[in-house]
């Protein structure tokens, strides 16, 4: 049985364009990725950081990482709707990383932040409910610290439109 997945993306709009982006993320691109067979959950998170370093972070929670070779899938990433063509089109910043999970825990359900850690970064951060770790496609290995509270500044808490 292969390992879960998950796919991360950092993304911000420009300021003048984010009631749009929450928009289309909250009306359109999250209920259509959870709409593909293998998309087991999405949350989003958002972060007080300054301007470019990536103020909203996605995780969509998968079967496995072979979910984003799926047809269903590439039929979505390859044709994307206008709408979401000029959202991504305009973001200031934009990363994703396809992950695969080091074992298979999923999502703690209190987690109201979520803090991430690359290259086996150890963090001490108070009201951690769980530590999640995985492996991206492009070799960096994250970790997912996902607390109880927002206790660090370097959070991303659970977001609420």
């Amino acid at each position: 049985m292969a390992n879960r997945g998950l796919l991360l993306t950092l993304t911000e709009p420009p300021p003048a364009m984010e009631e749009e982006f929450n928009a289309w993320y909250d009306e359109e691109h999250m209920a259509e990725r959870l709409a593909i067979p293998g998309f087991r959950s999405a949350r989003r998170w958002v972060a007080d950081c300054p301007p470019g370093q990536g103020k909203y972070l996605a995780t969509y929670e998968l079967d496995s990482p072979a979910v984003l070779d799926s047809p269903a899938y590439l039929a979505r990433y390859k044709n994307q709707t206008p709408w979401s063509r000029r959202c991504l089109g305009k973001a200031v910043v934009f990363k994703r990383w396809a992950c695969e999970q080091d074992g298979s825990t999923d999502p703690h359900p209190g987690a109201k932040a979520v803090v991430l850690a690359f290259e086996n970064r150890v963090l001490s951060l108070p009201a951690i409910v769980q530590i999640r770790k995985f492996t991206a496609s492009a070799g960096e290995k994250i970790t997912l610290y996902e607390l109880a509270e927002m206790s660090s500044s370097s959070a991303y808490r659970l977001y609420q439109p």
